[in-house]
């Protein structure tokens, strides 16, 4: 009877992933192997990192559209910055065929997973930099922990890697239909040293990143988002704490939050 339950259970949570991939390749998913390293999507044979990251990623990206704008611009000009193994450009790229996309990937591994992924779907036409974002183009320390946690460091380490930079500021001196920050640390900084040149961005999203044992500027940075004009929508992004009067910390972060900012 259990397994029955399961195997019901398993059905009904594949329905949303229904127009994506296979059956037998998300049972296979569902496994997370470590050694699966390729998986299909819209009948395209891609490669990812992880089982189960990339499952989330397929359900924030493809199942709820997280990312979803609309604009009369037939060519909107997005700017991704975290495009991790591609999937966010691909969503981009259904969603507006005729973008003019620059994208950012600070791993050097996962940003050859990219540029094969965007090979896959016939997407030639995509400025994707293995670069971090920054507030300079000074070189820094990044630190590669695969799939989706990858950050900026302070120190080299056994599992860090130089990399080149760009000034995220630079880019917005016209005007961005879509600019996505999701790269797991240093938005703050990044927002605030380009807080003046926002108003150039009609769409912004940002994953806020809270450090368990660094202060939390949660607060500052919905002040620069709101004074640059934009309307503000928030949801947790992840559950880091269950019970926080309990727990205080989180193991890593302690507040997760995508922002949604966009003008009426």
């Amino acid at each position: 009877m259990l397994n029955i339950f399961k195997k019901n259970k398993i059905d009904e949570d594949y329905q949303k992933y229904a127009s994506l991939i296979p059956y037998s390749e998300y049972l296979e998913l569902k496994k997370n192997i470590p050694s699966k390293k390729e998986s299909f999507i819209f009948n395209k044979k891609i490669k990812m990192t992880d089982s189960f990251w990339y499952l989330h990623s397929l359900n924030e990206l493809f199942v709820e559209e997280v990312y979803q704008f609309s604009s009369e611009n037939k060519t909107p000009r997005i700017i991704d910055c975290g495009s991790n193994i591609g999937l966010s450009v691909i969503y981009f790229k259904r969603l507006f065929p005729n973008a003019k996309i620059i994208a950012f990937e600070p791993d050097n591994d996962i940003c050859a997973i990219a540029h094969h992924n965007l090979q896959q779907f016939g997407i030639t036409d995509v400025d994707l930099q293995q670069k971090a974002v920054w507030t300079n183009n000074d070189p820094l320390f990044f630190a590669k922990h695969g799939s989706l946690s990858g950050q900026v460091v302070d120190e080299e380490a056994s599992n860090t890697i130089r990399i080149e930079t760009i000034r995220l500021k630079d880019y917005l001196q016209e005007k961005v239909d879509f600019l996505k920050i999701d790269i797991e640390g240093p938005e703050f900084d990044i927002i605030k040293d380009c807080k003046d040149d926002l108003k150039n961005v009609e769409n912004i999203f940002v994953e806020y990143h809270s450090f368990a044992e660094n202060p939390q500027m949660i607060g500052e940075l919905l002040i620069y988002l709101k004074d640059a004009g934009f309307k503000l929508y928030l949801k947790e992004a992840w559950e880091n704490m269950k019970n926080p009067y309990m727990e205080k910390k989180g193991p890593f972060f302690d507040l997760q939050l995508n922002i949604f900012g966009y003008r009426l």
